[in-house]
């Protein structure tokens, strides 16, 4: 048996159990009240006695019902057996309270209509209207033909002939019309349901899709991906091999141009003089760029080891370092709190001292320049700044300067020409983006320059 077939014998199975349920219950229900009700001392027992055991019967009934049912594989069709025989002993529990004198048992006739309508269709709840007037309209007929003797039961007024056919007949009129309201909501309700279970099954059937479709583009996502890696892996193997090949071209034609200058510098011309001191400065440049590209390569891989960095110390480190270039600038350089950080001590160093030496570069010809240093620790994050009051950089080429080989125009300070090769903050940002950090710079032209640094701290992280 399929899924669809097994769900639906499981959703047959279940109406029916409910259907038995809805029978016995009521059933079950006052046959337990009207013998606590007699001892109480609010009725008699003797009326009731023959009604308590027809509601008994009637629960015991569901017994071979549900056997019956589940043989026959739990058919809807058997209730309208079960409601034939409940019409037949409800009619004889009216007639055992008082007949037709009895007011409102015609609701429990409408109770059986209403779970007809709700169990089946709008078909059966006419079908059982149909039942219930017959039902009620005989027992009233023999009633007054004096076929059955009227019995006191719990009710001992007795209607004329006049009211009893008008009770009657408005019951019948509240059979057929509670009929067509129930079946009128039933059909109602069942056709929201199919309509909530096809959707269900649209949806159903679209996130399938979307599922299916998510695995096939992560599938080609990874392959892709892996295709990238192996293709970069690749091309950084072949860079560091032309690099290196290239750089021993670079320094083999410095080492050639600087011997030819030497042994054959007096016989050249100035000109020639000019074009080979031009030589030699842009193979050292070149050797240089090529260092360079090197070290930009290796800084594009995930960064996995982590060690405790005290990054005060790698500041005074890198601010030793610079004491050329600090004392001849007359530079005041303050260092604040620097919280430490979990990552590699060589590759921190490298960010600040590259972050010292450019704000060393272009603090300008100021009579008090100076250089801010510190950090702080937030709940995620630790984050650090160089901040000078040096030129500044233009707003145009904030967005740029951590592109690789970017320089921004040639800036003089104190009369010199700055020179670089716009590798350093291509390298910084690199080395921060393997930590999962960030680096930014706020800047105002003849102001001054403030880079910030920021990296994610984990809970294991020191502070």
């Amino acid at each position: 048996m399929g899924l669809d077939e097994s769900t639906a014998a499981l959703n047959l199975r279940r109406r029916y159990v409910e259907g038995l349920l809805f029978r016995a219950l009521p059933a079950f229900t006052f046959a337990v009240f009207l013998p606590l009700a007699a001892w109480l001392g609010m009725i008699s027992w003797q009326p009731i006695a023959p009604v308590v055991m027809l509601l008994l019967a009637n629960c015991i009934l569901n017994v071979p019902y549900w056997y019956a049912g589940r043989r026959a594989g739990f058919p809807l069709s058997h209730f309208y057996v079960h409601w034939g025989i409940d019409l037949v002993i409800l009619t004889s529990i009216v007639y055992a309270l008082g007949g037709i004198d009895v007011p409102l048992v015609q609701f429990a006739y409408l109770v059986m209509i209403l779970v007809s309508a709700l169990f089946v269709s709008q078909r059966t709840a006419f079908f059982l209207a149909t039942g219930a007037t017959v039902a009620y309209s005989t027992l009233g007929l023999i009633e007054m033909m004096g076929i059955v003797p009227s019995r006191p039961g719990m009710w001992a007024h007795h209607y004329s002939t006049e009211i009893r056919v008008f009770i009657i007949g408005t019951s019948v009129v509240f059979f057929y019309v509670f009929a067509y309201l129930a079946g009128t909501l039933s059909e109602l309700l069942r056709q929201a349901n199919e309509e909530l279970s096809s959707t269900r099954a649209l949806v159903q059937e679209q996130n399938r899709l979307l599922e299916d479709r998510v695995r096939e583009r992560t599938r080609d996502l990874e392959a892709r991906t892996l295709e990238l890696q192996e293709r970069t892996e690749e091309l950084e193997e072949l860079v560091h091999i032309v690099t290196h090949d290239l750089q021993n071209v670079a320094v083999a034609s410095t080492e050639t141009a600087r011997k030819l200058v030497e042994l054959d510098g007096p016989q050249l011309s100035t000109r020639g003089q000019r074009y080979a001191d031009r030589l030699i400065r842009d193979c050292r440049l070149m050797a240089t760029m090529l260092r360079n590209l090197l070290e930009v390569v290796s800084q594009t891989e995930v960064a996995e080891h982590r060690e405790h960095v005290d990054v005060a110390a790698v500041v005074a480190e890198a601010v030793a370092r610079a004491h050329t270039a600090v004392e001849n600038k007359h530079i005041q350089i303050t260092v604040g709190d620097l919280p430490p950080v979990a990552a590699e001590y060589q590759k921190i160093h490298h960010v600040f001292e590259n972050l010292l030496t450019n704000a060393c570069k272009y603090v300008g010809d100021k009579p008090l320049a100076c250089i801010e240093i510190g950090g702080s620790a937030h709940n995620g994050t630790v984050e650090y700044f160089v901040r000078d009051n040096g030129v500044g950089i233009d707003a145009t080429q904030l967005d740029r300067i951590f592109q690789l080989y970017h320089r921004a125009p040639d800036q003089t300070v104190g009369g010199v020409v700055q020179e670089g090769h716009g590798i350093g903050l291509a390298v910084v940002k690199r080395i921060v983006q393997r930590y999962g950090g960030r680096i930014w710079v706020e800047s105002v032209p003849g102001e001054g320059t403030c880079f910030r640094v920021s990296f994610p701290r984990e809970e294991k992280d020191p502070v």
